[in-house]
């Protein structure tokens, strides 16, 4: 579980979230949501653990998965493999079996006796610990994002970027954590990877909150959804799937603006009237009158802005001709 109370995010001297509580539980399955520079991947690096909240606390219990948009890992050397099986700390037991497996082909006498001595513990320690039924599921995670056994054999130094991405990605899906939060998963994945993603997000017995521009993927697989609204630095928590979110959100958008539209109005006649009695001998009443004004305006939520949207237009494309 993740406990998040009084956060507030920046950015520089730009208040991102602002007094934000909430909580992420196990069932949890939550799109996170928000314009360009909102923050949705700074909030993912604080709840994981890797940013610091400029105020406020986050707590952590259980194991928490983290996938960023640009992973880096430590050990370039370390194979593909190895790097998905350390979720689960399988990488250190299968590495001393290929070093024993190597002192058993290679030595002698003495050597060799004790090679084979120490195999057969370590083999006994990664049967103990599901290893070999892990290797299986750790391979099979990684063919369904698009990593043969030829790319897991590899060492990471050797992958491209995307590749190694969806090294990353493989690991956390493979950890088994409490709490997933995935920052663009399907970023490099073709359409059947995507696919067996939504799938597997789908009955994740865990809980995750996954940003993605994937709307199929969002409205798929997910039962909550938090929007990071920049023009009020605040996180609107809707307890519902995606299309039931976008209604109630229009709604709520309608209702804000019948409620400034009608404070606006009734500040304005309290204005009026003020001024009407400073005129005369009712200076008291016309203060009074003035501060309630001033009350109505300054508890209503800033005005907001719409959000940018960019409009393409495209020439029409010349005829390409009959024959390709």
């Amino acid at each position: 579980m993740i406990t998040a109370t009084g956060l507030e995010l920046r950015a520089g001297a730009r208040v991102l979230i602002e007094s934000a509580s909430f909580r992420i539980a196990k069932g949890d399955r939550i799109g996170l949501v928000g314009r360009n520079g909102a923050g949705k991947t700074t909030l993912t690096k604080v709840l994981s653990g890797e940013g610091m909240p400029a105020n406020g606390t986050v707590t952590r219990s259980g194991e928490v998965g983290y996938l960023p948009q640009d992973p880096r890992t430590g050990d370039l050397d370390m194979l593909a493999l190895d790097r998905v099986l350390s979720a689960r700390g399988l990488d250190t037991v299968l590495r001393s079996i290929r070093e024993c497996q190597e002192r058993i082909a290679t030595g002698r006498g003495a050597t060799r006796e004790k090679a084979m001595k120490k195999y057969e513990r370590l083999d006994s320690e990664f049967l103990a610990r599901g290893g070999y039924a892990a290797e299986a599921e750790a391979a099979t995670i990684a063919a369904s994002l698009g990593l043969p056994d030829r790319i897991m054999e590899q060492p990471l130094h050797t992958l491209s970027g995307g590749q190694r991405r969806r090294v990353e990605l493989a690991r956390i899906l493979f950890s088994g954590a409490d709490i997933l939060l995935l920052d663009e998963p399907t970023n490099h994945l073709d359409a059947d990877s995507i696919l067996w993603l939504r799938d597997f997000l789908k009955t994740y017995q865990g809980g995750f909150v996954v940003i993605s521009h994937d709307i199929n993927l969002v409205e798929t697989v997910v039962n909550k959804v938090f929007h990071l609204d920049a023009n009020r630095a605040a996180v609107d928590v809707y307890n519902m799937g995606w299309k039931q979110y976008q209604a109630q959100r229009a709604a709520d958008e309608r209702r804000r603006k019948r409620e400034r539209a009608n404070a606006e109005k009734k500040a304005a006649a309290l204005s009026y009237q003020a001024n009407k009695l400073r005129a005369g001998t009712k200076a008291v009443a016309a203060q009074n009158m003035a501060r309630r004004a001033e009350k109505l305006l300054s508890d209503l939520e800033p005005e907001r802005r719409s959000d940018k949207v960019a409009k393409l237009r495209f020439p029409e494309p010349a005829p390409c001709g009959k024959t390709p």
